[in-house]
């Protein structure tokens, strides 16, 4: 094995904030997966999202999983502020052989990028989408300034910008950054994430869903950027077939109540079901019980679902604007389309009435997350370009 390397990794939330997405879990997943490698891994965090954990110890290392990591106390203000993940990092940066920033538009980021420029320590960031053109469009004023005055010193001093996808490294070639640039997907851990059959059914039953009942899934916050608002016109012209549609995840932005008109307006609110987020140790039972995932994103810089769903058996429906579109429909592995609700009406009732077409798909899944997200591989691909970084 290459040398051990002493890796930070600096995020504004960590596990098990689950709450605020995919990058909690991926890059939990992938710390744990460096630890396993032998390297020795510390993360630099706040409590944001734990503060009704009372056994949570803050401004002193825990080990979870394998993983050194120190929650500081979120402070008011605007975004995530935490003075004491600042003081850490610029403390303690010349202790580490590279840093991993994960947050842009944070404004804790910007403490890390400095500290790291000035003690001579090489840092890598994971802009994990937020350079995309969705999030351009939003506030867009605002993110011009900020990127002037704050984020492009953080992103050009880079040694290195780690990309999820081949979509957001191509989203991103316009602003021409100076550092190395590389594509490594968000891992999972293959052993946790897998079909669950027999615990598919008691879910199934737990919700009052026949055996027989072509069950669509979405997993996942309700927000705008999801595209969700997609799915009642895609699925009105369906109302005569056997389906139901389940969502699970917290409202961020009031989507849920205006899919919740939208559905009702189709007459289709019989056929949906809206439950609230859960653990993830709960996930693969609903992944296996679910026909179909779909996720109709307007921007997704990767998507830890689909990787997830096809994990545990679930093919994928997903539009075009997910990150992992490519990469799904060159390894066969589920369908892609566009943004009209026209297409997904058609892809989905052919998949509803012929759900043999489904068989091939599911069985190619499997063998291909284990070839390409398993965290031991990705990991490993993220050490190698640690060292390459190092040596530059």
């Amino acid at each position: 094995m290459q040398n051990q390397l002493k890796i930070l990794h600096y995020i504004p939330v960590y596990a098990p904030a689950w709450q605020f997405g995919g990058p909690v879990l991926s890059v939990s997943q992938l710390c744990e997966g460096l630890a396993t490698l032998g390297h020795e891994v510390e993360v630099i965090t706040s409590n944001a999202g734990l503060e009704n954990q009372p056994e949570l110890t803050l401004n002193q290392p825990a080990i979870r999983n394998g993983v050194k990591v120190t929650y500081f106390q979120q402070e008011p203000g605007m975004g995530i502020h935490c003075p004491g993940m600042e003081q850490a990092v610029t403390a303690r940066a010349k202790e580490f052989d590279i840093i991993h920033i994960t947050g842009v538009w944070q404004r804790s980021s910007g403490a890390a990028c400095k500290a790291a420029k000035t003690q001579g320590v090489p840092y890598v960031v994971s802009p994990r989408g937020a350079l995309g053109p969705y999030s351009w469009q939003q506030k867009t004023a605002k993110k011009i300034l900020y990127y002037l005055w704050q984020e492009r010193f953080n992103m050009t001093n880079a040694g290195g910008i780690h990309y999820t996808s081949k979509q957001e490294f191509k989203e991103c070639r316009w602003l021409k950054l100076p550092g190395k640039s590389f594509i490594i997907p968000n891992g999972l851990n293959t052993e946790f994430w897998q079909s669950a059959l027999e615990e598919a059914k008691a879910w199934r039953k737990s919700q009052n869903l026949d055996k027989d009942e072509f069950i669509l899934l979405n997993v996942g916050r309700l927000h705008h950027k999801k595209g969700l608002d997609l799915l009642p016109q895609a699925l009105a012209p369906l109302q005569h077939l056997k389906w139901r549609m389940v969502f699970i995840g917290g409202d961020e932005d009031g989507t849920k109540a205006q899919l919740q008109q939208q559905f009702q307006s189709a007459k289709l609110s019989d056929k949906v079901i809206f439950l609230e987020r859960c653990e993830p140790k709960e996930l693969p039972a609903i992944y296996s019980a679910a026909n179909l995932f779909v996720l109709p994103s307007r921007h997704e810089n990767f998507g830890n679902v689909v990787v997830e769903s096809l994990a545990c058996g679930c093919p994928v429906l997903i539009s075009d604007k997910v990150g992992l579109h490519d990469e799904v429909a060159e390894g066969g592995v589920g369908w892609v389309r566009s943004r009209v609700p026209s297409e997904w009406t058609k892809a989905i009732g052919e998949l509803i009435q012929f759900p043999k077409k489904m068989q091939e798909v599911i069985l190619a899944s499997r063998k291909y997350v284990d070839s390409t997200y398993s965290i031991k591989k990705t990991a490993l691909q993220m050490a190698s370009n640690y060292f390459e970084i190092i040596n530059q």
